[in-house]
């Protein structure tokens, strides 16, 4: 009678599977996944790690399971040598997670182990080869051994929690100011103000609610009878700003209290001064100045790039955009623009 027969390769494999899947269940309490044949590429199961009251980790770890008594053939004086194809070896390697190999003895249910690791291969003409030492059973008392190959497990939602908290102040916050050192300005350093800026971007909702809302004041130079524009360290400073910061036409306050959108204003543009040493009735000097407009074109040119830019990295509407351009010119024009202001 002509019927399909079973191949007995595969009843060995299958015969390997179930004695490993036995040990890691019962012994190392972890999970067993087999890996459907139809996506086997030299990976046949994963292994996925829990915790204490059976919480499942988020770590796995993926395994190459090899039975019978052709796997135990050749050997050398620390253990057996397990030979397999370029191919497989360039695979494994390229896992985000550890890859272990195993070799089944399914007479004696015995299971032994190595981490497939660069350092621990040989070549082997064109193929290489592994020891998988005769110590390295594979049952609970490797369990602590193999972990350590597992990147470690963090309770990341309790580390987030302040992370969050700083988000819910940020959003909640009326008006944002970072503090720019004289020594930051002299040593033309951005870095602090570049992480400051970055922590604005992090997701959606923070850019968001901080639009038009930040603000930058300079320090150290309160005994300098000078305006901030006519000191040069401060012009050089701000004149290499967009350089470093993406975004700052997006968050830069537009309100009265604004400062720092005023002195760039004065760095970027032509002025003349009218009076000067006004002094009001509270003991501090006043100063009137007229802007020349007709030398905005390249500052706002810069404002309008950053503000492009940032708008498409971070798929920011044309409704906002147009949002803050026309806040942006209302300041610096000190006039209200029409609401149909033609796009940037």
């Amino acid at each position: 009678m002509k019927l399909p027969t079973y191949n007995s390769r595969s009843k060995t494999g299958e015969d390997g599977l179930t004695i490993v899947k036995k040990i890691v269940e019962s012994e190392l309490n972890w999970i067993f996944r087999k890996n459907h044949q139809e996506h086997d590429f030299g990976i046949d199961a994963f292994f996925d790690l829990t915790l204490g009251l059976n919480q499942i980790s988020g770590k796995s770890i993926a395994v190459q399971i090899k039975t019978g008594p052709s796997y135990f053939s050749e050997s050398c004086h620390s253990g057996w040598i397990y030979r397999d194809s370029i191919e497989h070896l360039n695979y494994y390697l390229n896992h985000d997670i550890p890859v272990l190999i195993l070799l089944v003895d399914d007479q004696r249910e015995k299971v032994y182990w190595s981490i497939c690791e660069s350092s621990k291969t040989e070549k082997a003409g064109e193929n290489w080869k592994i020891v998988i030492p005769y110590s390295s059973e594979f049952n609970a008392k490797a369990k602590a051994e193999i972990q350590k190959y597992v990147s470690p497990i963090r309770d990341y939602a309790s580390q987030l929690e302040n992370f969050w908290e700083e988000n819910k102040i940020l959003k909640e916050i009326g008006r944002l100011v970072f503090n720019v050192d004289r020594e930051y300005i002299v040593n033309k350093d951005y870095e602090a103000l570049e992480s400051g800026f970055s922590r604005l971007q992090v997701n959606p909702e923070l850019i968001e609610a901080l639009k038009g809302k930040v603000d930058i004041w300079i320090d150290g130079y309160e005994d300098d009878i000078r305006e901030l524009y006519e000191i040069e360290e401060v012009i050089n400073w701000i004149s290499m700003l967009f350089n470093h910061i993406l975004g700052l036409t997006y968050f830069i306050s537009t309100e009265k209290e604004g400062a720092f959108l005023r002195v760039m204003q004065y760095v970027k543009m032509k002025y003349t001064i009218l009076e000067d040493n006004i002094m009001k009735p509270n003991g501090e000097r006043r100063r009137i100045t007229e802007i020349d407009l007709t030398t905005s074109e390249p500052f706002l040119n810069e404002l309008w790039a950053d503000l492009n830019e940032f708008c498409e990295k971070h798929s920011i509407s044309m409704e906002i955009n147009k949002e803050r351009t026309q806040a942006i010119a209302e300041y610096l024009s000190g006039k209200k623009i029409p609401d149909d202001i033609k796009e940037n």
